[in-house]
Parts: C-alpha cells; structure tokens; sequence
C-alpha cells in the first residue's frame, strides 16, 4: 500500500478512529486509577501516622499519668500535718510509688531548697540517685508551661518531667518536680510492629523529639537511635524551634542514601512538639499504579493491533474497488476496450463511479469508432476532393443525395498533350506510373489553391473553384493554379526524360460561370460534379490550347483584378458546339 493511496490514508483515518478512543479510555482509566490509588495511598499514610502518634503518646501518657500520682501524693504529703509517732511522711507517696505499673522509681526535687532524692517503691532510697537522672533546667520549664517535659538521655531513654502542686499556704513558695524515666522499647516494637501489618516491613518510620534527635525508627538505616536528624530531608521546610503545624504535612518527594525516590509524610504531635514521619519508596507506594499502567498499556496494546487490523481490513475493502476502478481506467486510457470489466452490482457511490466509467468507457469507445470511420473517410475522399469537401461530407453538412444547386464556379481542365503517341511507346505500367506521378503533384497543386478535383478524364484532370464551398476569389484560385502547373512542369520534366526518355506537356482551359453543383447519377452510383455551358468552354478552351498554353476565357479575366496576372488577349474564337464565339486571353506563365 502506497504512502499518500487512499487505502493508505483511509488506514490512517481508521486507525486514527479507532486509537483515539481506545488511547483516551485507556488514558482516563488511568488518570481515574491513578487518583484514586494517591488517595487511597495518602489516606494510608495519615491512618499509619495517626497510629504512630497513639503509640507514642501512650507510652509517654502512661509514664505521664503515674508521675502525676506520685507528685499529687507528694503534695499532699507535703500539706498534712506530721502526726504523733508518725514516720517521714512518704509512705503514703510510697504505697502511690507501688501501685504505678509503668515507673518503679522517681525523683522528687525542689531545686530552690536544693532537695533532689530517689523514691522507691520498696528499699531505702540512699545511693539510689543514678538510677533516675536529675532534671535540666529546660525540662522543668516545660513542665511549668505545659504540665509536662520531656528529655532523651540516650538511645532509647528518656525523662519525664511533671510539676508537683504548690501547697497552700506555704511560707515560701517553691517549685517542686517529680522526674520519671521513660524507656521506649515497647515503642520500639510498637513501631516495628505497624510497619509489619501496614507494610510488611517495606517502610521507613521515625519518631523524633523537639531536638529532631530519634525516639525509636524503622527501616531507616540512615538514623541511628538517638541520632540528630537535623539535617534529613524530612525536615525541610519545618522550623526546629516551632513546627507550625499540626497534623499531615506532604513533604517533597526525596533520594534516599541507596537512590531510591522516596515519599515522606510527617505528622507533628500536639503539645510535645515532636513529629512521626513516614518515608516510603515511589515504586513500592504506587506499585499497583505501575501494575496498572502495564496492564492498560498492554490493553491500549492488543486494542491498537485490533484497531490496526480492522483499519488494514476496511482500507482494503473500501481501496480494493478504487483500485480496480484505476486499473479499468487504465485500459481504458490504452484503448484496451476488449478487456475492461465494468458490471458491478454495488449501490453506492462506487457502483454509480464504476455505472458512469462503463457509459464513459462506451461512449469513448464509440467515438473512437466514429473518428476511425471519419479518417477512413477522409483518406479516402481525400484523393479525389477537396479538403473542405471532404470535411463538408464527413461532418454532414454536405448531404450525399441526387440534386445540386447553382453557384458561380471557375472550371479548369488540364490535358496532356500528344498522350496518344506516349502510350502506343510506352509499356502500360510505365505510362500508368508517369500519370499517377502527375496526377498526384497536380492534385497537390489544385488542394494547395483549395480547389476540389472534380474528376480524371483519361489523361486529363477537371478541377472546380468556388464549390462545394463558395470562394469569391475562385477565378484568382484557378489562374494562380495553372501558373503552379506550369512551374511545376519546368522542373519536372528534367527528371521526367531521364526516367522516362519524354517530356510532358500541358494544354489547360480555364472558364468561369454559372453551373449546377450536386450529386449526379444514381442511388447506387454518384458523383460529385459541376455541370453547365461554363464546363465545356473550359474544356473546349483546353482542347484548343497548344502544349504548354493556358487559354482563359473573358468571363474569367474579368474576375480577377487588373494587373493581377498577365493575360495576353488572343481575339475571338470559335469554339466546337458553339454558335457563338468566345474572347480568349492566354496566361502568360514565364
């Protein structure tokens, strides 16, 4: 199939058809899917932070809720009056101390009255300081602020910090805390055990505090435990000392360490000031988008191959009757119409374009008939009449019927002279071929003048001016004619005595007049001819001319303009079958 054929560009326009609506079907199902999977992909992300924020904060709140226990014991301790054999007032904190599940231990400081002791839940409390460090001064003045502070002191290990009530009426108001440690391995596994059932495992989370240093993470080997992560790109864009939001923060898609294309989501905890984050690989996280992209291009796939082919099929089917139609179109044009199959049954535009190619056909096929007819004609009336004549009785405007009509004429006869003696010594081929030579340039010369050769006689011609089609200048024609025979003769007969051993000489008569003009004989012969008293003047006139002599009667001469040619008058002459005599002129030709 050809670039730039119908059925090429009939190809393309299904092919188009039928892939566009295939490609944006399958381009919409894939936008529709792929928004829907980033949905459900981001939905994913804020349910597993929203869990890791409740893991975190339990841990922390348990811790929270048994050191706020202790420290109401301790106030109230600290605002009932000693009584009588009573002990040091704490074993009330103590018996709170033992009821606590998650701290066994806790540090009671009031750093104005320099007072820092370990209170246990059994045991004397002396040399027990390490195991519960003291406070800083800015966990305690988050406490003050928000109820609560919190601190790393290594991987792993935290403090919590909680205010404990100020006792009424006291002298002196001092500020007293109550220090619990934290211990994050439960969150730890917390934390192991969400990425296990979300994500079996494939997840970076992360837990850090205020600092940006880590609480507890997983599969993130680029942060240790209790590491600065100050600088990862989780953090871009997130002021250290106010995170200035609270809740999901879509951060800018990362390279990780490994190169590997990243998503990370951060989530910062209320009242704590720290945040969880996710990170998780592209590919892992729209897995079943490029899952789906492969099956929809594999669709898109096996639908542009169906499309393909069906737009082959149909091309085919609608270029198939082109083709032929072209091919029929060829023969025609070679004139092959033997050959042409045109019959076709089809209704649609193709069968009225193969209907009009066959009348066209026909109708050229005719035509070609009728033009061969008309040159086999034209060949062939073409040796005996004029051109005009010819094209007159070819195209019908002269009818081939009995009659005529009368028009002015100029009539010449030209004869060759002494022509018995020639044929008597002359073989008859050779006298034919002499004639038939003569004749021919004769014929020429009188074609040549548009004359129309009336008629042989023998060895003379009869040539007709002025019909079948009228000429004004009839007479001039006919005068400039025999002038021509003469030239002709001049130069001819040289050839003619060295093939022939003679040389040929004309006698012509020329007249004008009135005559009859028409087809004369019969339904089964007739001829074109002239006929009238100007016909035998002319002939009379060239039985009478000496050889090489061109007699011209009165009626002629004065048709023709004075000066025009040379006439040299000649006198009366009395002429065979005439009463009357006639004035001759001769045409002087040298």
């Amino acid at each position: 199939m050809k670039l730039g054929s119908i059925g090429a560009r009939a190809l393309l326009l299904f092919a188009a058809v039928g892939l566009v609506p295939v490609g944006a079907v399958v381009a919409l199902l894939l936008s529709v899917n792929r928004q829907a999977v980033q949905t459900s992909e981001q939905q994913l992300q804020a349910a597993v932070l929203e869990e890791l924020e409740r893991a975190t904060m339990r841990h922390v709140e348990d811790v929270r809720v048994d050191a706020d226990a202790v420290a109401f014991a301790l106030y109230q301790a600290a605002s009932a009056k000693p009584a009588a054999g009573a002990g040091d007032g704490l074993d009330a904190v103590r018996a709170t101390l033992g009821a606590r599940r998650e701290i066994d231990a806790v540090r009671f400081e009031v750093p104005e009255r320099g007072v820092s002791t370990v209170l246990r839940q059994k045991g004397d409390d002396a040399g027990a300081g390490a195991d519960v460090p003291a406070s800083t001064p800015e966990t305690r003045k988050a406490a003050d602020e928000h109820g609560m502070g919190i601190s790393l002191i290594g991987p792993g290990k935290g403090l919590l910090v909680v205010p404990i009530p100020a006792v009424e009426g006291a002298a002196t108001k001092a500020h007293g805390y109550v220090t619990a440690t934290l211990d994050f391995a439960d969150l730890q596994r917390d934390i192991d055990d969400i990425a296990g059932r979300r994500f079996g495992g494939a997840v970076g989370l992360v837990v850090i505090d205020a600092t940006r240093r880590s609480v507890a993470s997983h599969g993130m080997p680029e942060i240790g435990a209790f590491a600065d992560t100050s600088n990862h790109p989780l953090w871009t864009g997130f002021s250290k000392e106010n995170p200035g939001l609270v809740g999901v923060v879509r951060v800018a898609p990362y390279r990780a360490e490994s190169g590997a294309d990243m998503i990370g989501v951060v989530r910062f905890l209320p009242g704590l000031g720290w945040g969880v984050a996710l990170a998780r690989r592209e590919e892992d996280a729209f897995a079943v988008l490029s899952a789906m992209q492969r099956r929809g291009a594999l669709v898109a796939f096996g639908a542009a191959l169906l499309a393909l082919a069906a737009a082959a099929f149909s091309a085919r089917w609608i270029a198939r009757p082109i083709v032929h139609l072209a091919g029929q179109a060829r023969l025609v044009g070679e004139r092959r119409w033997r050959e042409l199959s045109l019959a076709s049954s089809r209704t649609d535009e193709i069968g009225t374009l193969t209907t009009e190619l066959s009348r066209m056909a026909n109708d050229l096929e005719g035509s070609e008939i009728e033009i061969a007819r008309q040159a086999r004609q034209r060949a062939d009336l073409g040796r005996f009449l004029s051109k005009e004549l010819v094209e007159a009785i070819v195209s019908g405007r002269h009818e081939l019927a009995l009659g005529g009509r009368r028009a002015t004429v100029s009539v010449l006869f030209a004869d060759v002279v002494a022509f018995t003696p020639l044929a008597e010594t002359r073989p008859a081929e050779e006298v034919v071929t002499l004639l038939n030579e003569l004749f021919s340039v004769l014929t020429e010369v009188v074609f040549r003048h548009g004359g129309t050769v009336d008629k042989f006689i023998g060895d003379c011609i009869m040539a007709v001016w002025g019909a079948p089609v009228a000429q004004e200048d009839h007479a001039a024609r006919a005068l400039a004619a025999a002038e021509d025979m003469m030239r002709f003769l001049e130069t001819a007969n040289e050839s003619f005595r060295e093939r022939y051993g003679t040389t040929i000489e004309l006698g012509i008569g020329i007249n004008s007049g009135e005559v009859l003009v028409g087809n004369i004989g019969s339904d089964k012969r007739m001829e074109y001819t002239v006929i009238g008293d100007v016909v035998n003047v002319a002939a009379r006139l060239e039985a009478i001319a000496r050889p090489n002599q061109v007699l011209v009667a009165e009626t002629t001469r004065a048709l023709v303009a004075s000066g025009a040619f040379e006439l040299s008058p000649l006198g009366e002459r009395a002429l065979t079958g005439r009463s009357a005599t006639t004035k001759v002129y001769e045409l002087v030709t040298t």
